[in-house]
């Protein structure tokens, strides 16, 4: 290692260790002893002065920056309630059975497993609070709230808008799941499609935005919608742009809505043939063999050659011969034919190589002749430690690994 090198995992460490320190500080802020039964001004009155400008400005609760915390809490407390029916209207269902679930509850439910970051947002709404009673970690609904909550329940425009809302975000994550990369006027052509009926634009996009802050699934820059695996949208823009004459994949709803939920991972048959493969060769599970095979899922939508997805599975994997080295080209060139790439606008290659051969080939089909130099053992081959991009980080930051270091 030179100089330059540790100088890199030096930083790289420091980072590390203040990500860890601030999502030990999160943590502690969100799992503290809390009282039950729970009033509206105690709730506030446990938070920072961050944490209620936080609310302040979820709740776009105008003019008030410059209040001193008591003040603040005074204005939210009376507010909140006021806040509660407009928010909802901007939720998906899993938001709102939840908000429900603790109101049918007596106001209190076991905290669900949820990332670090979802927690943060539910208690910056003001209307869903954490803590430890009793020893367990829970969520609680202030006593003012468990009327209008429940009111909601029975509320035919709020349950056709959370239905409507629903939709609109699994379809704009299954889209761009398999495109990659949308513009707005596409992507709102495209939800328009399958929702069989105009949408109104600044109420989607106020949806679509608001369902980011709970579940960063998609990322949104100036002119663009991307899944959040993709690195380099502008290039998956430049790749769309060069097959005009191709049209997108024309999926189902089902599909789409499918692709909608949160950590989806499409486990074609070539995807699974390969799980079964790594299970019957190396010496690991099937949950250790699917973790391998996402990954290589991954670096094929992001454009990686069949030689650098054995290069990256070299890292995982120890082969014991130049034999098996070549059955897993041979998997490895049967999941990338059969994959549905962001570049080829949610085809895979075997399909769009019926729409454009002159322009495009399959990966080959019979043996590869690239030779892969592999570590050759005597015993039967090892698994090694891999993190997957859904799994949690090892940085202990509470993210998943995609969404943290893995970025």
């Amino acid at each position: 290692m030179n100089k330059d090198d540790k100088h890199i995992d030096q930083i790289i460490e420091e980072v590390t260790k203040e990500e860890i320190a601030r999502m030990q500080k999160q943590a502690q802020k969100q799992w503290r002893e809390i009282p039950f039964p729970l009033s509206l001004h105690d709730a506030l009155n446990r938070y920072t002065k961050a944490d209620l400008d936080a609310i302040r400005k979820y709740l776009e609760i105008k003019n008030a920056s410059n209040l001193r915390k008591a003040e603040l809490t005074c204005l939210l407390e009376q507010n909140i309630p006021d806040h509660l029916y407009p928010s909802v209207l901007l939720w998906d269902m899993e938001r709102f059975n939840m908000l429900l679930k603790i109101a049918e509850n007596n106001g209190k439910i076991m905290a669900p497993d949820l990332e670090m970051d979802e927690i943060e947002y539910l208690r910056h709404t003001g209307f869903i609070y954490t803590g430890i009673w009793e020893g367990n970690k829970i969520f609680v609904l202030p006593n003012e709230l468990y009327d209008p909550v429940l009111a909601l329940k029975h509320d035919l425009h709020v349950r056709a808008t959370i239905k409507r809302n629903t939709k609109w975000v699994k379809l704009t994550r299954g889209l761009l799941y398999y495109y990659g990369v949308l513009d707005p006027m596409r992507l709102i052509q495209m939800v328009e499609k399958y929702m069989k009926e105009p949408i109104d634009v600044t109420m989607y996009f106020k949806v679509i935005a608001d369902s980011i802050r709970f579940c960063p699934e998609i990322t949104v820059d100036m002119d663009s919608f991307s899944y959040i695996d993709v690195l380099e949208p502008k290039e998956v823009k430049r790749e769309h742009s060069l097959r005009k004459s191709i049209p997108y994949y024309d999926f189902t709803e089902k599909q789409l809505l499918e692709a909608g939920e949160p950590g989806f991972v499409e486990r074609n048959a070539s995807y699974q043939q390969f799980v079964h493969f790594l299970t019957q060769n190396f010496d690991m599970d099937k949950e250790a063999a699917d973790m391998i095979v996402e990954e290589c899922t991954y670096a094929i939508k992001s454009g990686d050659s069949p030689n650098q997805v054995i290069s990256h599975l070299s890292q995982m994997l120890e082969f014991d011969s130049e034999k098996l080295v070549q059955a897993v080209m041979d998997k490895v060139i049967h999941l990338m034919n059969n994959t549905r790439e962001w570049v080829l606008k949610g085809y895979t290659p075997d399909e769009i190589f019926a729409l454009e051969k002159k322009h495009l080939q399959p990966m080959p089909r019979t043996k590869s002749d690239s030779k892969v130099s592999g570590k050759t053992h005597s015993n039967r081959s090892q698994k090694v430690v891999k993190i997957g991009r859904n799994q949690p980080c090892p940085c202990g930051s509470g993210k998943k690994h995609k969404k943290c270091c893995g970025k």
